[in-house]
């Protein structure tokens, strides 16, 4: 097992991010409440996906891949925050989308598209059918001369949980810093 501040890993967020005590909400409940405020990790409207994707397109990166393809619901933030990091690292994205929920051109469907990414919404709640079109598309792409990532949806790989124990090294350390003892974490 490599250690992990030896795994590829591309900075893309602004980290570490905030972490503070809530004051009223603790004198309310009566115990110490601190909030890890991922959503100001400086890539679009933010968020813990972020860490994900540093290594998750890092990996990407040294692969060679130009390409790279998610999925989710129409709405979905991963998607977006996939497109953001696509963006600032000069690749293309593809998303293929559920057409569920909200699919009007609005929320995360705009930011979508102001990333530059390639949005199709698919006529499916199968997962298994979307990544069989991802795969077919992506096929096309590679023989035109492209190399694809493919993400699956929440980047729910090993890999990309690896962003999140660097986030949970993250909390631990602000904590001792604060004097803080947790008791519980909440995500």
């Amino acid at each position: 097992m490599r250690n992990l501040h030896d795994l590829p890993r591309v900075r893309l967020g602004v980290f570490p991010t905030p972490f503070y005590r809530l004051d009223r909400l603790s004198e309310q409940y009566g115990r110490g409440i601190w909030i890890k405020r991922d959503d100001l990790c400086g890539v679009a409207l933010g968020g813990s996906k972020v860490r994900k994707l540093e290594f998750v397109l890092a990996e990407a990166l040294d692969q060679g891949c130009d390409t790279v393809f998610t999925t989710g619901g129409a709405q979905s933030n991963h998607a977006a925050l996939t497109a953001a990091c696509a963006a600032r690292l000069g690749m293309k994205c593809i998303l293929l989308l559920k057409r569920r929920g909200v699919t009007e051109h609005r929320g995360n469907l705009v930011l979508d598209e102001l990333f530059g990414a390639e949005v199709r919404l698919l006529d499916t709640d199968s997962y298994d059918e979307i990544y069989a079109e991802m795969h077919r598309i992506g096929g096309a792409l590679e023989q035109a001369g492209h190399k694809c990532c493919y993400i699956p949806v929440g980047a729910s790989t090993a890999l990309g949980a690896v962003g999140y124990v660097s986030g949970a090294r993250e909390i631990a350390v602000q904590a001792m810093a604060a004097g803080v003892r947790l008791g519980h974490i909440v995500s």
